[in-house]
């Protein structure tokens, strides 16, 4: 039997990646820093998954399988070591902490095996970080014959996410997911999946992230930012409002229009691209989800600004954008730290600093200005508060 090692035992870990590899016979193994999510895995042995599928919604339990904390022991040695797949589903800024934690094992392999190769699958939604997060593993190692044998036998790849996954909080046992869409994954490889299901090894990916990052995330956030700001709690209902559903199509149109001027892409490669089957009885994917991190969504590379600089290179009207961006500064969600984080700083340093600092721009440009008058616009609609 195969074995799979998850670094990240949240939302996606557990209610995509375990579930995936679950229903293909795989040993899988989880390692979280929360103590509070392994703990919830291991209370029942189980947790539980209700799947919608494009014809039918199937509710999964998840059993058989093992989960560590980043122990000072590094208990989890053993199932690493074991392990030729790492799935790492991980926001941005933890890469750095668990390439850290993981060095020391990579090490333990380079003595113990170094005839054997692992795969390391990253799952975020940033792109062009695989330099930065291979570089993060490299300078935890000890000496160059080990970056060496690093460099040879650990492949770190990007990979598209297309499925949505929720519970309640991170340590839920409960969740929720769609499946309708594969992990489309950079080549190559060295681990052999060809068993498991919705995992799609591909050419391309990065372009192919860009696009995706660009045409479905950029209309989904600012649904969010701006469903936030007139009440509502999930997506497809704030999508279906008429001042929203207008901001969606100008972002998106504005997109693609840059994404065609940009790429080698035609507009039916786009839509094969954009294109997510509807599942059955899908759940509500929520505002707090889609919008949570404002400040990772509003940086100079992400699905807004990294259209608008492409926007501004081909000469596209891209209005639509600077208000989504203006609704994300506007974004005041109390459960979520960077939102809290964006207010104070606008408190203590100004709009135009604020915005300037967060988007990468000089605070005197003509895209700052444009989010600046767009927020102030949705003020004076009495939608800030």
């Amino acid at each position: 039997m195969k074995n799979v090692l998850i670094v990240g035992a949240g939302r996606l870990g557990k209610g995509f990646v375990g579930e995936t590899f679950f229903n293909a016979g795989w040993n899988i193994s989880f390692l979280d820093k929360d103590p509070k999510v392994i703990k919830e895995l291991l209370k029942n042995g189980n947790y539980k998954v209700r799947v919608h599928k494009t014809d039918t919604v199937v509710d999964n339990v998840i059993s058989g399988y093992q989960a560590f904390t980043t122990d000072k022991q590094h208990s989890v040695s053993e199932a690493f070591l074991s392990s030729d797949l790492l799935m790492l589903p991980l926001y941005p800024e933890d890469f750095k902490e668990a390439a850290h934690y993981l060095g020391e094992l990579f090490e333990q392999q380079f003595k113990q095996n170094p005839n054997s190769k692992k795969t390391l699958i990253c799952l975020t939604n940033k792109n062009h970080i695989i330099p930065e997060i291979t570089a993060y593993f490299r300078d935890n190692l000890t000496n160059q014959e080990t970056k060496d044998w690093f460099d040879s036998h650990v492949a770190i790849r990007d990979s598209i996410v297309r499925r949505s996954t929720d519970a309640e909080t991170n340590y839920s046992t409960n969740l929720v997911t769609t499946a309708v869409a594969s992990l489309i994954i950079q080549e190559p490889v060295y681990s052999d999946f060809s068993d498991v299901q919705w995992l799609d090894v591909r050419k391309n990916v990065a372009m192919l992230k860009d696009i995706k990052v660009f045409t479905i995330n950029g209309p989904h956030a600012a649904t969010a930012y701006y469903g936030y700001l007139k009440g509502f709690d999930d997506i497809p209902t704030a999508a279906q409002e008429e001042d929203i559903a207008a901001l969606i199509k100008g972002v998106h149109d504005a997109t693609v229009q840059a994404v065609l001027k940009e790429y080698p892409v035609t507009r039916d490669e786009i839509r094969e691209l954009e294109y997510l089957p509807e599942a059955k009885n899908e759940m509500p994917d929520t505002i707090f989800r889609v919008g949570y991190d404002p400040i990772r969504k509003v940086g100079p590379k992400d699905r807004f600004m990294g259209v608008v600089a492409l926007c501004e290179k081909y000469d596209i009207n891209y209005d639509a954008i600077t208000k989504a961006i203006a609704c994300a500064f506007a974004y005041t969600e109390p459960q979520d730290a960077n939102a809290i984080k964006l207010q104070d700083d606008i408190e203590q340093n100004g709009l135009q600093n604020t915005v300037a600092s967060h988007i990468g721009r000089d605070q005197n440009s003509e895209v700052v200005a444009k989010i600046v008058d767009e927020y102030n616009k949705l003020a004076q609609l009495g939608l800030i508060g």
